[in-house]
């Protein structure tokens, strides 16, 4: 054999070699996020997080296909399943959808029989590929922050805590004994409402893992935007307020009793549900003129923002209704198709 030929067939192993290494090394690689990504925001978190978009990507719980995993332009054309799993808490960034499976509450689980785990946070491909597992145990709040994923942790023996991962799965480390709801991660500090002892609006140094209080009160479901906080305030009947970042300034928004709420990504409108018996509504409050305008009587949930619309759900689930998020009153029904694939 000639020494040319030798040496052509060690460079055919050594360059089958580098490729099967590589494809080693990438097919196993956790893409990293800058630490500032921030998954889905804290009103849809809030809400179930079941819509969420990323660089003009809808990614949804279709209650169409009990509540399967989709995707679809952020103009909500070009429709398509992506995984079978009944899906909340979305969560995206560039390479990964990060989720909670709730498959122990679809209505028809037959076809899911061979899953051992029914519920859980996983971590997917943005096609639909390559399913991974962050936690086993059932988990709520899924918030994705950086290169880690936030989430309420439920344990039999424990109760339910927070806890954190790396978005590998990796290094699992329990945060805080009591169920707090993370509203923002700024400045390395994560802001969270106390339950078990108290509800102010308080911290856990990341760093440290020390904690504090931030601002004293009785808060619920602070979402920092901007120049301001705007929360729920339980000592005042559920009104919708808004004061400065420090607890400055604080004044009424929604002199009603509400259940849920939710902030345009432009900061022009506030959705919200008045909770008041006959007089139940959702509304939406011109934050810049601060007029209120009703867009339908009656019981509703679960609003969700996305840069083009807002959807939200009748109480019993029976309609979805999507409205632009920063233009007309017009109201639709979002009737995504059932792409049952399986």
């Amino acid at each position: 054999m000639s020494i040319i030929k030798k040496a052509l067939i060690t460079l055919s192993i050594i360059t089958v070699l580098a490729i099967i290494i590589i494809y080693a090394y990438s097919h196993n690689r956790t893409f990293l996020n800058d630490e500032e990504t921030t998954g889905n925001t804290a009103g849809n978190i809030y809400n179930g997080g079941l819509f969420c978009e990323m660089d003009g990507k809808i990614y949804f719980s279709n209650d169409n296909d009990d509540g399967s995993l989709y995707v679809m332009n952020s103009n909500t054309t070009n429709i398509k399943k992506l995984h079978y799993d009944k899906a909340a808490y979305i969560n995206v960034d560039e390479n990964y959808i990060y989720y909670l499976r709730a498959n122990n509450t679809r209505e028809n689980p037959a076809s899911n029989i061979l899953m051992f785990n029914n519920t859980g946070i996983y971590r997917i491909n943005l096609n639909g590929k390559k399913l991974k597992l962050i936690s086993s145990n059932p988990g709520s709040y899924v918030t994705l922050k950086g290169n880690h994923v936030y989430y309420q942790n439920y344990d039999v023996e424990e109760g339910l805590y927070l806890y954190r991962n790396r978005t590998d799965g990796s290094l699992p480390r329990l945060l805080l004994k009591e169920v707090a709801i993370p509203a923002a991660i700024i400045d390395n500090r994560m802001y969270y409402t106390g339950v078990n002892t108290n509800h102010n609006i308080n911290y856990l140094d990341l760093s440290s893992f020390t904690t504090g209080t931030h601002i004293e009160g009785n808060f619920a479901y602070p979402i920092f935007f901007g120049d301001y906080i705007y929360y729920m305030d339980q000592s005042n009947n559920y009104t919708i307020n808004r004061m400065n970042l420090d607890g400055t300034n604080s004044h009424v928004l929604v002199n009603e009793r509400c259940s849920t709420y939710n902030i345009t990504n432009s900061g022009k409108y506030l959705y919200y549900q008045v909770d008041d018996l006959d007089n139940s509504k959702i509304c939406r409050l011109d934050l810049t003129t601060m007029e209120s305008q009703v867009l339908l009587d009656g019981h509703f949930k679960q609003i969700h923002v996305t840069d083009n619309f807002v959807f939200f759900k009748d109480f019993d689930n029976r309609n979805t209704y999507v409205i632009s998020a920063d233009g007309s009153l017009e109201l639709g029904t979002f009737n995504p198709p059932n792409l049952n694939e399986d």
